[in-house]
């Protein structure tokens, strides 16, 4: 993924390079094997030569690269052997009077960032199956009741003053002050099993389920067993028959998990105290003060053994026969083994991550991270994260939301948005430090569990109506970005629900097609149906055609197809001319979403006519 530098020429804009297909000739390579390297750039630049610069063993080797005119271009090549696990390199690229460094950071005449340099990872364990992947977020109390036996009974829990109480579904959950995190609809992986039909019939092919281990909560990331599936969800006996639906339809399931923290109710506070941190006063240490999270000591070997080492420990457990899951979310990630003077984050991650690939090689390892994470995003700890960072936040900001991380701690914060020169760089912040290997891993998603849902934010109300030019901008991209999209239940229907509370985004799942928003509905499902059938979605290379201050463009694109974005966040009707010798030699465009005569294409310039808000998504041909 590169980032769109301006200057005065033209021919800058051209000159790329990534770890796709187009130019890289092994895109998951082993230590020993040779791998050829390439960047292109316009035929017509006033560069003559082009060096490789690359480490080995820690010592700069700078080779010269073969170059060959083809088509448009000039493509120069050359091969290197792998011989460690990570190789990083950027290029040299010399004119007759100056010199270009070129990364993943940009086209520059500055001595490199070499933390935004090119990286291949040798003997990488990849998921391949992700790339094929639309998952499904749901929170299992909330999205189907299939069976009123198993459901939670009135003051069959307490919690801070709270008792347990049974709501009939569809109400309004109501906020934390009044039930605390006591109130069930009774939802359970039966309903979830009933509704696969539901979620095929939209494109999913993949599930991601909040926490279902034994515990009191409905959120139930305070767990009391993590061997045991809750009785209110159908026990474990209901995650195998689920599993094995899922299995039989083409389906992969993927379990949100806490090793953070249990519940103060798991036995292991009585039993195993030594695998907690303990105060001098004889309490236990709590995650963010929340008394009925104890944090979990991993200086202590017994329990690293229960939870990531042992044979039958808790990760290897459900990856193996008869629950079968194909990867795991970890709760909370940036926090884990952290606690004061012990670090011991990337000792674990590493460890877990061996654990779990060595248990099942395809299995897809996700973690929380809010913030800056490229540290655990190098090929050797997680997958990829919730991608909070590197998409949420700045699809949310540049589509009007500011930030709501931020929001959290300032709630009068006062932050630009609908800028896309903004959005390009926060986007490329992130990934421009990523494996192209990673880059393709990373959970992309709008909303979760843990913020209010983009179509309730108030910042996208205008006048008492919603802005759904916006909303479907955010479907969009979703569905085009680089990564793995996830989407959250319900909000393909625009269920109801608040922006203020942490249970307005948690509203029982409407299953009353009359109430669905259908224009939207139909969105996600042309989308989804997109992504699955266009390779170039989901392994091409991305690139930022455009991004001044309220006009956005970026291509997906390899050797035969573009797929690209157009989104306008002006106030007035706009006439742009796009060159398009960034992402190839087209041929011919093909209207996917928008007015027919929103473009014309000439002599590989594309001329775009754009209203005020409105969504282009084209697709090209590739001579």
């Amino acid at each position: 993924m590169k980032q769109m530098e301006q200057y005065n020429g033209s021919w800058q804009d051209t000159v790329f390079s990534d770890g796709s297909k187009l130019f890289l000739s092994k895109s998951n390579p082993k230590v020993g094997d040779e791998v050829e390297i390439k960047i292109r750039l316009s035929k017509d630049s006033p560069i003559n030569r082009v060096f490789l610069r690359y480490l080995r063993n820690g010592e700069r080797t700078i080779v010269p690269m073969n170059g060959k005119t083809r088509g448009i271009y000039d493509i120069y090549k050359t091969s290197i052997e792998i011989n460690q696990r990570e190789i990083r390199y950027h290029f040299i690229l010399l004119t007759d009077s100056r010199t270009y460094f070129y990364n993943q950071g940009g086209l520059t005449e500055c001595i490199l960032n070499e933390d935004y340099d090119f990286k291949i990872i040798s003997d990488f364990s990849n998921p391949e199956w992700t790339k094929d992947a639309v998952f499904y977020q749901i929170f299992v109390d909330r999205f189907c009741n299939g069976c009123e036996e198993n459901d939670v009974k009135d003051n069959e829990y307490e919690e801070y003053g709270y008792h347990a109480r049974k709501i009939p579904w569809g109400e309004k959950p109501g906020s934390y002050d009044e039930f605390g995190n006591l109130n069930f609809y009774g939802g359970d992986l039966e309903g979830v099993e009933q509704k696969i039909p539901y979620l095929k019939d939209l494109g999913i092919n993949a599930l991601y389920l909040n926490p279902i281990f034994q515990s009191p909560s409905n959120h139930k990331y305070d767990c009391e067993d993590y061997f045991n599936v809750d009785k209110h969800f159908g026990g474990n006996e209901a995650l195998v028959s689920l599993s094995n639906k899922l299995h039989e339809n083409n389906m992969k399931i993927m379990l949100d998990i806490s090793i953070n923290h249990t519940g103060i109710t798991n036995k292991w506070v009585k039993d195993k105290r030594q695998y907690y941190y303990n105060k001098e006063d004889g309490s236990l240490e709590c995650w963010v003060g929340v008394k009925t999270l104890p944090v979990l000591n991993y200086n202590c070997k017994e329990l690293q053994d229960v939870i990531y080492r042992n044979e039958d420990c808790v990760l290897k457990h459900y990856l193996k026969k008869p629950y079968n899951l194909d990867g795991w979310r970890f709760d909370v990630g940036h926090t884990v083994a952290k606690m004061d003077a012990t670090q011991m984050d990337k000792e674990l991650w590493q460890d877990v991550r061996k654990s779990i690939k060595d248990t099942n090689d395809d299995a897809y390892i996700i973690a929380e991270h809010w913030t800056d994470c490229s540290e655990y995003l190098q090929g050797n700890m997680w997958d990829g994260t919730m991608n909070y960072i590197g998409f949420m936040r700045p699809v949310r900001r540049y589509l009007g939301e500011p930030d709501k991380y931020i929001r959290w701690v300032i709630e009068d914060l006062k932050m630009k948005t609908g800028s896309a020169d903004i959005f390009m760089r926060e986007i490329m912040a992130h990934y421009g430090r990523l494996p192209f290997q990673m880059q393709k891993l990373q959970f992309n998603l709008l909303g979760s569990h843990d913020i209010p849902r983009f179509h309730h934010s108030k910042y996208l109300m205008h006048d008492g109506k919603l802005n759904k030019d916006n909303i479907k901008a955010s479907i969009i991209m979703l569905l085009t970005f680089i990564g793995v999209p996830c989407i959250y239940y319900g909000d393909e229907i625009l269920i109801d629900g608040e922006d203020g509370n942490d249970q307005g985004c948690r509203y029982c799942m409407d299953w009353d097609s009359s109430h669905y928003d259908k224009e939207i509905h139909d969105l996600y499902k042309k989308m989804i149906s997109l992504r699955k059938s266009e390779e170039v979605l989901k392994s091409g290379s991305f690139k930022f055609i455009k991004a001044d201050e309220r006009i956005l463009s970026y291509a997906r694109f390899d050797d035969k197809t573009a797929i690209i974005y157009i989104n306008s966040q002006d106030d007035e009707y706009k006439k742009l001319t796009l060159s398009l010798d960034s992402i190839g030699q087209t041929e011919k465009v093909q209207t996917i979403l928008g007015r027919e005569d929103c473009c014309i294409l000439d002599n590989n310039n594309l001329h775009v006519y754009i209203n005020s808000n409105e969504n282009i998504l084209l697709k090209i041909a590739l001579k």
